[in-house]
């Protein structure tokens, strides 16, 4: 899939943001940013946070959710690929592997959010940096992780 460019700051709607959503939206920005700059992605978040003066709260998020993804990116992969078996990893576009990446962590290795919340802000943000494409991707992602999870895996 190409690539839709970076991440941008964000259309800004009318109503207020769940807190969650904008640490999910901070955290693909530092991680997408970390496909061109390794190993600069909590830089990247804490220069994203000040700039647009993200809470305390929603900056931890995010860097949770950052150095999960840091640390874990392996097993995320492979379960990625276990996922979404049509389209090798290495061949998603940049902003499709990081929100994958970025939901799969927090389905997979973080009790602090509902995977169904964190799967739907997926899908949004897939809709929103990647098109289409992405959302039917991340919403195919969306399901096999929920089929896992009613059938005990």
């Amino acid at each position: 899939m190409a690539d839709a460019g970076p991440p941008r700051a964000g259309h800004r709607r009318s109503g207020r943001q769940r807190p969650g959503r904008i640490a999910r939206r901070l955290a693909l920005m530092a991680l997408f940013e970390e496909e061109f700059r390794p190993r600069q992605a909590l830089e990247a978040l804490d220069r994203l946070a000040a700039e647009r003066g993200a809470t305390t709260s929603v900056t931890e998020h995010a860097r949770g959710i950052v150095a999960g993804v840091l640390q874990h990116r392996a097993a995320l992969d492979a379960q990625i690929a276990a996922l979404a078996p049509a389209i090798p990893v290495s061949e998603l576009g940049k902003v499709e592997r990081t929100i994958l990446r970025s939901a799969l962590y927090e389905v997979l290795y973080s009790a602090a959010t509902p995977s169904g919340e964190t799967m739907a802000d997926a899908v949004s943000l897939a809709r929103t940096y990647a098109g289409d494409a992405a959302r039917r991707l991340v919403n195919g992602v969306r399901g096999s992780v929920a089929r896992s999870s009613a059938g005990g895996g």
